[in-house]
């Protein structure tokens, strides 16, 4: 009951007292009201048969069987009759009418003692007849002195009157039907009543548990209609007074965070440019704009650890520019700056996005090629090798490069790579120049 909700809990506690009082004053009309019928029918066997008891005395002592027959037939048209016998003391019959149970000397026990007896569907009444005796036994109606009497007088035989129990358990059952038909209407009413006085109470505590969550919600411009009555609505206005002072302060608190989120803003944009600008010139080669060599080595190590990881293939060729000291010394530095800025441009414009272009040191460069075979990285040296040979460069006209590939080998380490490629541009160099070539040990 604890994990109810308001609502039921105030409707559980209305309701059950008025169900529990309606099913109690129900039960308890239909049982008096039952006892009542079986009353009245028993006391209207039990007068009947206390009037033909001393009726039967002259027939039973002068034998007169047409006598006793006639008023055994006159009982029969008394309501709910089934069977009326006399009998002497010897239980034989004298007078019969209806259709009636088998006498026993249980019933004869039963009419001395003055007590019921049940048949089948029907209760049997018997009384003593006796000579002289104005009295019949009153099934307990009488006091003790009339009993006396009766034990004084001489018996001539019983009267046995046996009345249907059929018509008082139709009047029963349809007492019991009304009156839980009218218990079952008081019990509505009742109900309606407790749902109607739960509902006055518990709809103005719902808006107010209703505006709480949302309150938690953040919707601080909530507020309730006071209009409940009595200390309801000083919850209400207090609620609402409460509501007012927090959406207050959640307002100036809001003012506070915009103004301190836009100055840490601005910040964060400041150290992110010039994150970005160390992050730039740490990875940048100042000259030609390309990646420097401690970018190239990084990106050199992930290449590495990824073909370990996951068995790919990747490749890289070291550039260097011939004889390009005689630039320096013909045409200056400057000169030289400016051909070493052409040749990164082209070898940028030459190689695939993924691919990486970076400058070694002096008038050596390099390109790591991702994903790509021994066989592959070849052919694209070659080409940019022709692209670097048809060059038309300011001032100094033509120039040529040679190229020294390797690719990577598992257990290879990459300054074993390194190493094969710079062996591998040492042979290019030894050969004329200008040309491509590879070693693989």
């Amino acid at each position: 009951m604890k994990n109810w909700q308001l609502s039921k809990r105030i409707l559980f506690i209305a309701l059950v007292p008025v169900w529990a009082i309606m099913i109690l004053l129900t039960v308890l009309v239909v049982v008096v009201g039952i006892t009542e019928i079986d009353g009245a029918l028993k006391a209207r066997g039990a007068l009947i048969t206390r009037h033909l008891a001393p009726a039967c005395e002259y027939g039973v002592f002068s034998g007169n069987r047409e006598v006793l027959q006639s008023m055994a037939q006159a009982i029969m048209k008394e309501d709910d009759s089934q069977a009326v016998i006399i009998t002497d003391t010897e239980r034989h019959i004298l007078a019969i009418s209806g259709k009636p149970d088998v006498l026993t000397a249980e019933h004869q026990r039963a009419a001395m003692e003055g007590r019921i007896s049940k048949g089948k569907g029907s209760l049997i009444f018997g009384a003593p007849i006796y000579q002289g005796n104005t009295e019949g036994d009153a099934f307990d109606l009488f006091d003790s002195a009339t009993k006396e009497r009766a034990e004084k007088a001489k018996l001539l035989g019983y009267v046995y009157l046996e009345l249907s129990t059929a018509s008082s358990q139709r009047s029963k059952n349809l007492f019991a039907i009304v009156s839980l038909l009218i218990g079952v209407v008081g019990t509505a009413f009742a109900s309606v009543l407790a749902l109607r006085m739960s509902n006055d109470l518990t709809r103005p505590l719902s808006r107010l548990i209703d505006s709480v969550h949302r309150m938690a919600q953040g919707e601080f411009s909530t507020r309730i209609l006071a209009n409940s009555g009595g200390e309801i609505q000083e919850l209400e206005d207090g609620f609402n007074k409460m509501a007012s002072e927090i959406q207050r302060s959640h307002d100036e608190m809001l003012e506070v965070n915009a103004n301190l989120e836009k100055l840490v803003g601005e910040r964060t944009r400041q150290l992110e440019l010039k994150n970005q600008d160390l992050e730039y010139l740490s990875n940048t080669d100042r000259l030609t704009g390309l990646y420097n060599r401690f970018k190239l080595e990084t990106i050199l190590d992930e290449e590495h650890l990824r073909s370990q990881r996951y068995g790919s293939n990747f490749a890289l060729t070291i550039i260097d520019v011939d004889k390009f000291k005689s630039v320096n010394d013909t045409y200056g530095h400057q000169v030289g700056d400016q051909v070493l800025i052409s040749i990164g441009k082209i070898l940028q414009k030459n190689v695939r996005s993924s691919d990486a272009v970076g400058r070694w040191g002096g008038e050596e460069f390099i390109v790591i090629f991702r994903e790509t075979t021994a066989e592959d990285a070849i052919a694209v040296a070659e080409e940019l090798r022709a692209a670097i040979e048809v060059y038309e460069f300011e001032t100094v006209g033509k120039r040529t490069a040679s190229f020294g590939v390797a690719a990577h080998r598992h257990p290879d380490n990459i300054s074993e790579m390194i190493r094969r490629a710079d062996n591998a541009l040492y042979a290019a160099k030894h050969n004329g120049r200008n040309r491509v070539e590879y070693k693989e040990n």
